[in-house]
């Protein structure tokens, strides 16, 4: 969306231009995509059901019931549902933590969890879709990268890979779309790999110990500030990149009862997540 779209928006309302994946008014699958208020929140349309109230359920969850504590340090601040007029239609939107906030360079990367992409509830024809998205990269690593968004800090480049791309990484391709959004040719990535490698061990300890839920076609938000990467190369602080580095999990549209197991199918594409990650650390 660009700013001739903005212009159509309420007052106070603008596109979110770090969108990377999901529907959006340009694919004709939701009227509107994700937008950012001017109180620094972020609007994700909710317009398709049963999966809205699913997913407005899993937040509340988070807020109120005793069990789901331990998603709470591993979602966006969840700040309820607000209702927009955009060209006539009324539209509901869940009010959620921008994670970019403040960020002068951010790169941000959707990575979709799980070979199994379908609920158990599924109906064939969506069973049969799911199975075709992403195939070679579920199949390959347990996950898929929808999109992704970089500041190339070695010739100071953008770049910004969509869906169509996502779909055609395999086991060759995907880790060289891994090392271009960690600026692995660059000073310091290593630290900032480590950083997220840290976060993402704390997700998955989480994950080897919650049987309240399994959760399917959920993504880790990844979003780091380039600009803080820059500085840390002349102040020589490792904080100024942890300060503004996050991952998130997002899209809660398919949870379903765990009935006391663990959800081996998230477990599965985090682990290979973190192994690829850690051997891209390593310098393979």
């Amino acid at each position: 969306m660009d700013k001739q779209y903005s212009k159509l928006l309420p007052d106070g309302y603008a596109a979110f231009e770090n969108q990377v994946a999901g529907h959006n008014s340009k694919d004709g699958r939701s009227p509107t995509g994700i937008l950012k208020s001017s109180d620094g929140y972020v609007l994700k349309p909710i317009t398709k059901q049963p999966q809205s109230d699913t997913e407005i359920g899993f937040y509340e969850s988070i807020t109120s019931n005793e069990k789901f504590i331990c998603f709470r340090d591993f979602v966006p601040a969840y700040k309820g549902t607000t209702i927009l007029n955009i060209q006539g239609l009324e539209i509901n939107f869940l009010k959620l933590q921008d994670i970019t906030k403040g960020y002068i360079k951010p790169c941000v990367m959707d990575v979709k969890i799980g070979s199994q992409t379908w609920d158990p509830n599924a109906t064939a024809s969506k069973r049969k879709a799911e199975e075709e998205k992403y195939r070679v990269s579920k199949k390959e690593f347990g996950f898929c990268i929808p999109g992704y968004q970089v500041h190339c800090l070695s010739d100071g480049s953008f770049k910004k890979m969509g869906k169509e791309e996502g779909r055609t990484l395999d086991k060759h391709s995907l880790p060289l779309a891994l090392k271009k959004f960690f600026n692995t040719d660059f000073a310091r990535s290593g630290e900032l790999i480590d950083l997220f490698l840290e976060r993402l061990g704390a997700i998955l300890n989480m994950w080897l110990k919650q049987t309240v839920v399994h959760i399917y076609s959920s993504s880790l938000l990844f979003a780091y500030d380039a600009h803080h990467l820059e500085l840390s190369i002349t102040t020589k602080v490792i904080g100024n990149i942890r300060s503004c580095i996050n991952v998130m999990m997002i899209d809660f549209a398919h949870v379903v009862p765990a009935n006391n197991t663990l959800d081996s199918n998230y477990i599965a594409g985090l682990k290979n997540l973190i192994k690829l990650l850690e051997d891209i650390r390593s310098g393979k």
